[in-house]
């Protein structure tokens, strides 16, 4: 056998699998054989599938399916699975009731007799029935047993009650609880009539009051022309108030506050920069004073000074002298011709300088 072979093998015998645990966990072993019933009903009163299905209280099946009959949509019809070795009787009833006291639903299998030959077959309808509460938990021809029970109980409480409260012992229970309430009872009468001896005694007080409420309720009257001006100026202001539209000049005041706190702030900004500037101007001029750097020499170094001025003279006598002799610094001869020797002119601009050097 190949190996494909064995894969789908395997695939089928897990796939039944499934579907019988499925079936299994619903209520239902489809390796048993059943027989199917039909109940049709008014009220299922939330019947769910897998619901039980008793025959004396031994349990023989379970609901199938439950939908609604497609031709009368006010009906429900109930699928049954019960067990194939059941026979059913033509007399079968299919009650529907409480399976306890916590609630859930079930179904029993009420029937006479036996069957032989003339038994329900297979896709049946049943006669189906809806039983109340109390008769789904008592059987019904012991619910008049229970009844009487009931009565004789409720009977017997009843006249224990009515004999505690005759001769109870004041001191103890109920005896105690009734005693406190007459004493209640006589406290309340007291405070009625000593309610009434303050209302009695405080009458003339109370029409005193009653005529002045009268008066300022006249007073009122006569004045309602002038608070009904009042009441107008107020709806005046009101209405100049909301027209003012306040939320609007209070929205760009608030805008104005904003920019002005960000104009503000820039400015803060500013003044820390500038003061900056100046705490770095303050330490350049400090340099200059101490005589520190290149401007620190030139302000305090006086033979620096005077040298720079005898060489900005000396500058100009060359330059004036470049201007007056050019000759004497370019001479450019086409043909060759040899320099002329340098004259000294008679009035030499730099002689002065030259004997001050020279000294």
């Amino acid at each position: 056998m190949s190996k494909e072979i064995k894969i789908g093998l395997l695939a089928v015998v897990a796939t039944g699998l499934l579907i019988w645990g499925y079936k299994f966990l619903l209520g239902t072993n489809i390796l048993k054989r059943s027989n199917t019933f039909y109940v049709e009903y008014g009220n299922v009163d939330n019947l769910q599938i897998s619901a039980p299905i008793f025959v004396n209280g031994f349990k023989v099946g379970t609901v199938k399916d439950v939908y609604m009959k497609p031709e009368d949509l006010n009906r429900v019809m109930v699928v049954l699975d019960v067990e194939r070795r059941i026979k059913l009787p033509q007399n079968t009833v299919a009650e529907l009731g409480n399976a306890g006291m916590m609630g859930g639903k079930m179904i029993n299998l009420r029937y006479t007799g036996n069957c032989d030959s003339d038994c329900i077959q297979s896709g049946s309808t049943l006669q189906g029935k809806s039983l109340g509460f109390i008769e789904s938990l008592v059987q019904p021809s012991e619910i008049d047993l229970y009844m009487e029970s009931i009565k004789h109980g409720i009977e017997g409480v009843i006249d224990t009650i009515n004999q505690t409260l005759v001769e109870g012992n004041p001191e103890e229970g109920l005896g105690k609880t009734i005693a406190d309430l007459r004493v209640a009872v006589a406290n309340l009468k007291g405070m009625t009539m000593q309610m009434n001896q303050l209302f009695a005694n405080s009458s003339s007080h109370l029409v005193s009051v009653f005529n002045n409420l009268e008066s300022v309720t006249n007073n009122i009257k006569e004045n309602n022309e002038q608070i009904s001006g009042l009441l107008k100026n107020a709806n005046d202001i009101t209405a100049q108030l909301a027209n003012a539209r306040l939320d609007t000049t209070l929205f760009k005041a608030n805008r104005a506050l904003g920019s002005t706190n960000d104009a503000i702030g820039t400015l803060d900004e500013t003044l820390e920069k500038a003061n900056a500037t100046f705490k770095e101007l303050q330490t350049l001029l400090a340099s200059l004073n101490a005589g520190k750097g290149t401007m620190g020499s030139l302000m305090k170094d006086q033979e620096l000074y005077d040298n720079l001025n005898v060489m900005s003279k000396n500058l100009n006598y060359l330059l004036q002298d470049v201007r007056l002799h050019p000759k004497r610094y370019i001479n450019v001869s086409v043909f060759g011709k040899k320099n002329k020797p340098y004259d000294y002119p008679d009035i030499d601009p730099a002689f002065p300088i030259d004997t001050t050097t020279s000294n």
